[in-house]
This record gives C-alpha cells, sequence and structure tokens, in this order.
C-alpha cells in the first residue's frame, strides 16, 4: 500500500482542521529547494553534482557525499514510471559506483564553480562536516529517489531490490498549503534509512567522527585534558586539526597536492599513566617545517618507539614513523613551540 502523509492544523477554537495536500508543480520546485537545502532530505549530505552527465548520455538529477565520503545518487520520480525510475536510478548508480578520487572532485568543483563558489572539495567537505575530507571517497553508494506521491509499482519494485541488499531507498514529499496560506513539506521514507543501510551494509558502516568538543571532553576524561590543551593551544595557526576517528585527532596542513597529515593524537592509548600518545610522521613534518633528522629527534618526546601502523605510507615514510607519548605540559610545549620557530 502506497504511503500517504495527512495532516492537521489546530484551531484558534482548538478543534483539528486537516490540512489537504496539493500536486501543483511541486517535482519541478523540489530540485531547486534540495540543491539549496539537502538537510531536507538528510543533514548528512554535501551536494556536490547537478545535472551530472553519466558516461552513458543520462544525467544525474543532484550527486551528493555524506559525512564518510560515499556518495549518494539522488533522482526525481518527474512524472515517470516505476520501472523507468527505478532503472534510470539504478543505471546512474552503476556508474557512480566507480567514480575514483580525482572524478569525485572534478565534478564537484566544477558544480561550486557553477554556483559562483570558488573552493575546493576538501574546503566544502570541511565547512560542511567540521572534518578533513578523508582520503578514500566511494567506498560504498546508495540512491534515493523523491517523489511527490507514489505509486504502488514504484514502492514493491523498491521494497524488493532493498530485501535484496540492494542500496535503494525512496523519499516522498507532500505539498501542502494551510488556511493562512503558508506551503508546507512533509516527508517520509518508504525504507527506514537505518534499516535500508543496514540492509545494503551487512558489515557494520564506519562510525561518524565526533566533534571537537566531544574529542576534548574525552581527552579531560581520560585524565590528559591540559597536555591536549597545550598541544592544541601550541598548534593553533600552523596546523590544521579535525576528529580521524572516535578517539583520535589529526593535525595537518594543506598542500597543493591535498591534506598531508602530520601527526595524530589517539586518546584510546592515553591516559594519566601512559600520558598523551599520538603517532608521528617523521618525514612529512621534517619536510612541512625544514627539519633536519638531528632537529626532528631533539623535538620528539622521550617516550617514543618505532612503528609501523599508518594508512598509506609511502615506503621511506614506513621507517620514520614514530609512537610517542607526552608526560608534562613542559614537554608538550616544547614540541609545538620549536615547529612556531
Amino acid at each position: 500500500m502506497s504511503q500517504k502523509i495527512r495532516l492537521w492544523e489546530v484551531t484558534q477554537q482548538d478543534t483539528l482542521s486537516e490540512i489537504t495536500s496539493d500536486e501543483i508543480d511541486l517535482e519541478q520546485r523540489l530540485e531547486e529547494w534540495l540543491a539549496n537545502d539537502i538537510s531536507l532530505l538528510d543533514p548528512d549530505l554535501l551536494v556536490v553534482g547537478r545535472q551530472v552527465r553519466t558516461a552513458y548520455d543520462g544525467e544525474i538529477d543532484l550527486l551528493c557525499m555524506d559525512s564518510t565520503g560515499d556518495l549518494v545518487v539522488v533522482e526525481l520520480k518527474k512524472g515517470r514510471t516505476p520501472r523507468e525510475v527505478a532503472a534510470q536510478t539504478l543505471d546512474y548508480a552503476s556508474w557512480v559506483k566507480d567514480l575514483g578520487f580525482e572524478e569525485i572532485q572534478e565534478i564537484a568543483e566544477r558544480y561550486f564553480k557553477s554556483n559562483g563558489l570558488n573552493v575546493s572539495l576538501e574546503d566544502a567537505f570541511q565547512e560542511r562536516f567540521e572534518n578533513p575530507l578523508p582520503d578514500t571517497l566511494n567506498e560504498s553508494h546508495r540512491s534515493l529517489i523523491v517523489a511527490g506521491s507514489m505509486d504502488a509499482g514504484t514502492e514493491r519494485i523498491v521494497r524488493y531490490l532493498s530485501e535484496l541488499k540492494v542500496p535503494i531507498n525512496v523519499a516522498t514529499v507532500q505539498h501542502f498549503t494551510a488556511g493562512s496560506g503558508r506551503e508546507i513539506l512533509a516527508k517520509i521514507f518508504l525504507v527506514e534509512p537505518e534499516e535500508a543501510e543496514a540492509r545494503a551494509r551487512p558489515t557494520s558502516k564506519k562510525q561518524k567522527r565526533p566533534n571537537m568538543e566531544q574529542i576534548k571532553e574525552i581527552a579531560h576524561a581520560n585524565g590528559v585534558g591540559e597536555l591536549y590543551d597545550e598541544l592544541r593551544a601550541g598548534a593553533s595557526g600552523i596546523l590544521n586539526v579535525a576528529p580521524f576517528g572516535q578517539t583520535s585527532l589529526g593535525f595537518y596542513i594543506k598542500t597543493e597536492e591535498g591534506l598531508s597529515t602530520m601527526f595524530v593524537v589517539e586518546l584510546g592509548e592515553s591516559d594519566q599513566e601512559r600520558g598523551l600518545a599520538f603517532r608521528l610522521n617523521g618525514i612529512r613534518l621534517r619536510n612541512a617545517f625544514g627539519l633536519t633528522p638531528e632537529q626532528l629527534d631533539s623535538i620528539l618526546p622521550k617516550d617514543r618507539k618505532q612503528t609501523s601502523e599508518w594508512k598509506g605510507a609511502t615506503p621511506e615514510e614506513r621507517d620514520n614513523l614514530y609512537l610517542c607519548h607526552l608526560h608534562g605540559i613542559e614537554e608538550a610545549g616544547q614540541f609545538v613551540s620549536t615547529l612556531r620557530k
């Protein structure tokens, strides 16, 4: 049975008056509304393309990215039959799944430029989600059909595909005009988004990163809050910072090639006894700040050892990776003050 949204307005006489939905030119207006504010569908989305031409001569209405770097195809029904819109959406998804980092970056920056925005994908992502752009994009993808009304055929097809773990869903957006003339929109999903993602991803999807305030709270709860605050304050102005995981904070700089992470604070491995733990890429730090091997050695904490844990490290970098622990305010201050000089 197709879903229908019903709304009531509470009158001044404390009675209920049903607001009837109307079709008007909703689906023509929806695309513009969504392009301007995609949070109507999901606050965890960033629009990175509009009318994106695929290799098969189709045009995706809206191409979005979520806070984990996965792509989302948003396609409006626009009067097409259930078979047409479902087939078209799946066709677009088959093209999107193979998009690489540079292709996504090109699509996004072309879209931003067309809207008069002189920003990179990295900048737009950072502003939207308060996190740096992940090193790997499009590890998975999903599709969302948006319709002003949903017929039984579309519902039947999408439910069947979803049960087969095809990452597709439908959002029905209906338009209402209240007695005062105010326009109201209401939205309902065919399959609950959490359920749709669970079906599409048998293994757990990577968790969303915490914000900066939550990271700070973790540091203080672990007994290394003062060391964390000293490191953050000292790096201010010379290094950008952003959460890298549920209990880690990355310190990075922007280069012509993109984001380059210098070191990552690991709060999950930090406490009063062990101190503030962080993994450091010696080669990147030396190159970024013009340090000699001797200078780098002089500023690293005494409590350090070599490690091999650094995703995407080059062979040269692998021989210069360290797991360090800071044990006092003075030691933390010395480390960042040397970089500032």
